[in-house]
């Protein structure tokens, strides 16, 4: 779409959630194909459809020490969670698979072992602040979208411009969305305490990530 038609868009609508009660599976059905569907559901989870290859799918993993921040701050700002503990007791849920949609760990290790499927992209959300022209040309290439370089770049400048929008906004937590958050929330004990349980569920993947940008 047109990126000024897109902030006229209803987002539930166009991209709508696959496990939420609204807008529902109604919707989803009314959308005609090619559809975007967003789900936070583990591999195992997903529709078969996904599983025998007959639709693609697009995995962004983000870091887990930024992912808790951001997790912590959304639970906060949110009527319905009301979350008001510490964000060390929260972290210490997130270490120990204690919140919505279970283990990060496994999650993230499931979709990894599924990344060189031919239908599943598998990203990083550091990625796209490190290098984002090259993540939409990854898009496209998987996508089977055709484009030309002037399409790319306008993409590519809009993309820019509502991830500053993101990190910038003045009703959203500062620097919601920017890489290395976690270093300014984290203690050096609860760092290390991470790091421990990160290297033990983690130790058998050779998934990384970079917690520094």
């Amino acid at each position: 779409a047109d990126p000024d038609e897109i902030g006229l868009m209803n987002i539930d609508e166009q991209l709508p959630v696959l496990e939420y009660p609204q807008p529902g599976l109604d919707i989803i059905k009314e959308l005609t194909s090619p559809r975007l569907i967003k789900s936070h559901l583990p591999y195992r989870f997903l529709p078969s459809d996904l599983h025998n290859g007959n639709s693609k799918v697009i995995y962004m993993a983000r870091n887990p020490k930024d992912l808790v921040v951001s997790y912590y701050q959304f639970h906060r700002s949110l009527r319905t969670m009301s979350y008001r503990g510490t964000f060390q007791e929260f972290c210490r849920r997130f270490m120990n698979d204690k919140l919505g949609y279970g283990s990060w760990f496994e999650h993230v290790q499931e979709f990894w072992e599924h990344h060189m499927d031919a239908n599943v992209l598998f990203l990083k959300y550091e990625d796209m602040h490190k290098d984002l022209a090259t993540m939409v040309e990854q898009l496209v290439r998987f996508l089977g979208v055709s484009y030309d370089k002037a399409q790319l770049e306008s993409m590519v400048e809009h993309c820019h411009q509502l991830i500053d929008q993101c990190c910038n906004a003045e009703a959203l937590p500062v620097g919601r969305g920017r890489v290395g958050l976690w270093k300014d929330i984290f203690t050096v004990s609860m760092n290390e305490k991470f790091d421990l349980v990160y290297k033990q569920k983690m130790g058998k993947c050779d998934l990384t990530f970079d917690f520094y940008l």
